[in-house]
């Protein structure tokens, strides 16, 4: 018994002794933050750290350079999150990130598949982060190999299948921080519940339409003629970045946009654009993006319920930027319309895509494309806006005169643009096509008229309700100088105008067009009658009325006026026909006259009493500068919307911009315009214009449900285009 006793006492020693030895062993389980738990999409504009799984130390920066080019690092060596790198995590698109840190630097692979730390914008900077069992896969889309950690001695590298170390972590935990660094971004100065923007979709939408936009001009001409763009991976220091790569040292090679704009090629500006924006964007120049999409987003709070947004393309204009101005010699886009139709739409989409990524994910923006009336309906509702693809181009379905173009390409591209999306749409734009004859233009666009089709302008006299336009006979612009007048007279290039008389275009609709335009009411997309020629718009209208469509848009005040300024004969029936209409957009004093001319005529009939503004912003079109009067009745800010947002003055980097001073600068004005017709215009006219939204789509669910099926051919076809 005593040897049992013993033994029993001799163990009993033996395990407490054991026990106590375990207590004093240090516990190495890792001190974890809680893992980042909601889906990858809302990472965005978060303030994050990366940590280990299997020690729990934070990456960091290490601002020693390492063997890859004299780079700073990141290293995983952190003991604590005071010590991490601090990461604000910026989309470039669904699923796809920038990590920068704040100091400037982003999470960057290196060609020799090592990490590093970089101040400079690059694709190497970009980030595909997917969810893994206990992390984050980072995943490099330049490298498309994965980051991992060496965990003994904190080295970030890249993960492949030649990788055989026992100590390697192929995944990261993200974990919420505090004390990140603002990526650098346009600001919206506005404060206000967004929700008060939604609604219910069964009830009359309030808000206003821009029913003539262009966000995808940036790639008209080439692309290498508008400046800046409305989103870009790397941000707004890309996006809004110095124009001088495309318009030389002062602008000196923006010909076609000095030109146009201020009929000097010798113009000379600042080119500098993001933070400080010395001289552009403002309300004259037409050479530079004013569609940046934070600025879109200010717009969108004020009411902006519905945008039409049209792809554009002018042949001519493409081919002479082209060839005058040296940054159009390297990869230029192809100026065949359809082509850059096709990349338009898909720059929209991607757009799309894009804004969604900065709000978390699909379906989480502001701005949404949308396909019929139902669509923008429970679209703008759920708080969003409505945006709606038109195409504005000379050269429709590569139908320009010179062109192959019958009834089967036709439809085949008609077609074509509908899957894309495209619901609106012109027929003829500058120039005379074969579908139909343009309202004409004096000087630069009758020389376009020439390099388009082989031959000037061809005119009669207005009829006695139209107001024509003067055209000065010779070459326009060079046609009178001395010497070059005889050598143009010898090769029939001075054409001869009646100086006594209203000029109109004596080409109207073709039967290819009456094809065309009967095509479209089957298909219920709208067709815009701005920019036709008196006769061309005439027969569209009598194929509107003969088949009970609704569906025919002004939207820019492109269409000829009646004798005196009046509104014309063409107008008032397409606003009888359950038309929509929209004038050039203009300061709060002048709007008033705007909006009354087509509202007088539309309270006359039982529709929405809805008139909506199209400011053409990037489409070869100024905007309104500061009201006459507005230093001495200015625009107060902060002011507050009829939706209960306030707003203050829009800060773009460093630029501070005032409507009272800079006019409709860029589309981010828009709210401050639409405050300022608040409250200076009647209130029948501002609340035209608030229920222009509403107007838009009923004129569009009109044409949805319009039932003549047959065809109608007018009177006057134009068998000479």
């Amino acid at each position: 018994m005593n040897s049992i006793k013993l033994a029993v006492i001799i163990a009993a020693t033996a395990t407490s002794a054991i026990t106590h030895a375990m207590s004093e062993v240090p516990d190495n389980t890792p001190d974890l933050l809680p893992l980042f738990d909601g889906r990858v999409d809302e990472l965005a504009q978060g303030c994050f750290g990366l940590q280990s799984n299997d020690n729990g130390k934070f990456v960091q920066f290490d601002e020693n350079p390492g063997q890859l080019d004299g780079l700073p690092t990141y290293e995983v060596l952190a003991e604590n999150d005071s010590n991490a790198s601090r990461f604000y995590v910026k989309p470039t698109q669904t699923g796809h990130f920038l990590l920068r840190d704040s100091n400037g630097y982003y999470l960057s692979s290196h060609l020799t598949a090592g990490v590093v730390a970089n101040n400079t914008l690059s694709d190497n900077n970009e980030w595909k982060i997917t969810r893994e069992d206990a992390g984050f896969e980072l995943r490099s889309t330049t490298r498309r190999m994965s980051m991992g950690h060496h965990t003994n001695d904190g080295e970030l590298y890249f993960t492949g299948w030649l990788d055989a170390s026992f100590h390697q972590e192929d995944t990261l935990r993200i974990v919420a921080l505090e004390g990140c660094t603002d990526f650098p971004e346009v600001s919206l100065n506005s404060d206000g519940q967004r929700q008060q923007l939604a609604g219910d979709a069964s009830q009359p939408v309030r808000g206003y339409i821009d029913a003539h936009a262009h966000v995808t001009s940036y790639e008209f001409m080439g692309g290498k003629f508008m400046a800046g763009e409305p989103f870009n991976r790397w941000g707004v220091e890309e996006a809004l970045k110095d124009s001088k790569h495309l318009h030389g040292k002062d602008g000196a090679l923006d010909l076609i946009g000095n030109l146009y704009t201020f009929d000097d090629i010798t113009n000379r500006y600042d080119t500098r654009g993001w933070p400080d924006f010395p001289w552009w964007p403002n309300a004259q120049q037409m050479s530079h993006m004013g569609y940046y999409h934070k600025w879109m987003e200010r717009a969108y709070l004020s009411g902006l319920r519905v945008m039409v947004t049209n792809l554009v393309e002018n042949e001519v204009l493409c081919w002479a930027q082209s060839n005058i101005n040296p940054a159009s010699w390297i990869n230029p886009n192809s100026c065949n319309v359809m082509d850059s139709i096709r990349l338009q739409a898909q720059r929209l989409h991607e757009l799309e895509d894009y804004i969604d990524a900065q709000a978390g994910g699909p379906g989480k923006g502001f701005f949404h494309i949308v396909t019929s009336p139902e669509d923008a309906r429970e679209t703008i509702a759920a708080g969003r806006m409505a945006v709606v693809m038109g195409i504005e181009a000379s050269e429709t379905f590569n139908c320009g005169l010179n062109d192959f173009c019958t009834r089967d390409t036709i439809e085949d591209l008609l077609q074509e643009v509908y899957d894309l999306g495209v619901r609106s749409l012109y027929p003829t734009h500058k120039f005379d096509n074969q579908l139909a004859g343009s309202a004409v233009e004096d000087g630069f666009i009758n020389i376009g008229q020439l390099l388009s089709s082989g031959r000037f302008f061809e005119t009669k006299e207005c009829d006695e309700h139209t107001q024509g336009r003067s055209m000065a006979s010779g070459f326009p612009l060079i046609g009178d100088i001395d010497g070059i007048r005889e050598i143009l007279d010898a090769v029939h290039l001075n054409p001869e105008y009646d100086q006594d008389i209203e000029h109109c275009n004596s080409h109207g609709l073709s039967e290819l067009g009456s094809y065309l335009v009967n095509r479209m009411i089957d298909m219920k997309m709208l067709v815009e009658l701005d920019h036709m020629s008196t006769d061309t718009a005439t027969a569209v209208m009598d194929i509107a009325e003969a088949r009970g469509y609704s569906g025919v848009l002004t939207t820019h005040s492109w269409m000829r006026s009646g004798k005196g300024g009046t509104v014309h004969d063409n107008t008032e029936r397409l606003i009888e026909a359950g038309g929509f209409a929209a004038p050039y957009n203009s300061d709060a004093n002048d709007m008033t006259y705007r909006v009354d001319r087509y509202l007088s005529i539309t309270e006359a009939t039982p529709y929405w009493n809805g008139i909506g503004i199209g400011t053409d912003m990037s489409g070869l079109g100024g905007q309104p500068g500061p009201r006459s009067d507005a230093a001495e009745l200015p625009l107060v800010y902060p002011f507050t919307s009829e939706f209960g947002i306030e707003f203050d003055k829009q800060i773009s980097g460093n630029r501070v911009f005032d409507l009272n001073t800079d006019g409709i600068a860029h589309y981010g004005l828009l709210p401050d315009f639409i405050e300022d017709l608040r409250q200076r215009a009647p209130t029948r006219i501002y609340e035209a214009v608030m229920n222009s939204a509403e107007a838009y789509l009923q004129t569009w669910e009109r044409a949805e449900r319009s039932g003549v099926t047959n065809h109608h051919d007018p009177e006057g076809i134009d068998y000479e285009l």
